[in-house]
């Protein structure tokens, strides 16, 4: 079985956008050059677009005004799976948080599909050592209803509509609170193993600010009524949350132990980072810049590699390390 097949390959992709727009309307030369540079690489349009001009692949049509039609009858192409591709959703239909994505039925009728597939690993193939035990409870039904709704939200801005929710939430201390907000999207932490969704907030410091909510203590969530594509066109900065960087990154030693390169470039995957080899102390030095809202979440990411890392500036960010480090110190203490 091989990982990649052709039939997946870039240059189908590309050849399937072109069909789908000499569909809709005839092409010349020059577009379909931009579409295939657009849809591939520098040279994708040098390899493919005379193939398809000349006929050596008899996808186009040529009109007597020179340009290009499609020739299929129907240019929606539905690729065929692979097995690799079967046995990769059986695999997820496996997993405990595909209830969140999909509804009973939705599951049931995969389940149908790929009954004769074997997956390609299970769930108890992985073994996660650092990770905590208090996971989001992903099978209660009010849980399962929470995600669904914010993710409809989701689906809907992405399409166009600014689509605002109610969450009814409940902080640290207890207390429960009312938010309309926008959701701008969800986040997983693998190490923690829970869902949070950050949002915008419909009114007041509407670009300056986002709300960050765990979603184990989302009490409720419903679909607000309230329009906002009309004011969006108008003013999208209103609902574009404004970044403010850190003025400097936080710069870090990598030992190389333990995998420990790996294991950062991957676990910080979301910032903008810079990386470089020290050839003579064989150590790697990284930059991570970031946004100021995610320094108390960089600085707990950052404690949990433990002495295979070292932080070497801003001081100010080294000094938040020596109080974290210091308050954990005493209270392993205090318990003992």
């Amino acid at each position: 079985m091989e990982l990649f097949e052709k039939i997946h390959s870039r240059y189908y992709h590309i050849i399937r956008h072109i069909l789908l727009e000499a569909s809709l309307h005839p092409l010349t030369r020059q577009e379909i050059e931009s579409l295939a540079r657009a849809q591939g690489f520098g040279e994708s349009a040098l390899s493919i677009v005379p193939k398809l001009l000349d006929a050596s692949w008899p996808f186009l049509k040529k009109l007597p005004d020179g340009r290009y039609t499609s020739a299929l009858h129907h240019p929606e192409v539905h690729y065929a799976m692979t097995d690799l591709q079967k046995s990769w959703l059986a695999f997820l239909l496996s997993d405990i948080r595909i209830s969140l994505f999909l509804s009973a039925q939705e599951q049931q009728e995969l389940s149908a599909f790929l009954k004769d597939v074997p997956p390609c690993c299970t769930p108890q193939d992985f073994h996660y050592f650092d990770r905590y035990s208090d996971r989001d409870p992903y099978e209660s039904p009010e849980y399962q209803k929470n995600f669904r709704t914010i993710l409809s939200a989701l689906k809907q801005t992405a399409a166009g509509k600014k689509q605002a929710i109610f969450v009814a939430y409940t902080g640290k201390t207890g207390n429960s609170s009312t938010y309309e907000v926008i959701p701008k999207e969800i986040l997983y932490s693998s190490r923690d193993d829970k869902f949070r969704v950050v949002c915008i907030p419909c009114f007041g410091r509407r670009n300056k600010y986002q709300y960050c909510f765990n979603m184990s203590r989302i009490q409720g969530c419903t679909l607000s009524k309230r329009e906002f594509s009309d004011r969006y066109e108008k003013n999208p900065s209103d609902f574009t949350y404004m970044h403010t960087p850190a003025p400097t990154p936080v710069v870090i030693e990598i030992s190389g132990q333990r995998n420990s390169l790996e294991r950062c470039m991957l676990h910080f995957a979301q910032y903008r980072k810079q990386t470089e080899y020290d050839k003579e102390k064989q150590v790697y030095y990284c930059s991570i810049y970031y946004d100021i809202e995610d320094e108390p979440q960089l600085l707990i990411e950052i404690l949990s590699f433990g002495p295979v890392i070292r932080v070497l500036g801003p001081d100010s960010f080294v000094q938040s390390i020596r109080e974290r480090v210091k308050l954990q110190h005493e209270l392993f203490y205090r318990q003992i």
